[in-house]
């Protein structure tokens, strides 16, 4: 067998893992959910560094959309990591997806765009998986016995 390693074939991961058995889909699941993480809690992070905690709570009380929408997109995020990690969570994770892509296409320079994409990337495999798990059916692991 051909040499299949590099950037394209670890891309080519994150972007369609395995979906003929249900360890690939786990997999790619699980991979969206420790991108979902990471990205959530750093914006948790630069949140809490730019407004801390009290005027959260205060902007969050007052109705301040913004701060609002903020901390939905990263509960959001939370809530499709949680869900993508035991095999769930398909609609929590492309709305997650959806949201970080105009996020991404909406502000960012080069370099993270770059960064941006093979996240992406690691969470559009994520929700491919996690549609299979859903569809549950057609995976090569599955044995059936046909003369039992």
């Amino acid at each position: 067998m051909a040499y299949q390693g590099g950037i394209g074939g670890t891309f080519k991961n994150l972007w369609s893992p395995d979906l003929t058995t249900r360890a690939g889909a786990l997999s790619g699941t699980q991979t969206a959910s420790n991108v979902l993480f990471i990205i959530g809690g750093l914006r948790t992070v630069l949140l809490l560094i730019a407004f801390g905690p009290a005027l959260i709570l205060q902007a969050v009380m007052e109705g301040n959309v913004v701060v609002i929408i903020t901390v939905a997109i990263i509960a959001n995020m939370f809530l499709a990591a949680i869900l993508l990690r035991s095999g769930r969570g398909a609609i929590p994770a492309i709305i997650a997806t959806i949201l970080y892509f105009f996020d991404l296409l909406l502000g960012g320079n080069i370099l993270s765009w770059v960064i941006g994409v093979l996240l992406l990337a690691a969470m559009i495999g994520g929700v491919r998986g996690a549609l299979a798990l859903r569809r549950g059916t057609g995976f090569s692991d599955d044995t059936y016995e046909t003369f039992a």
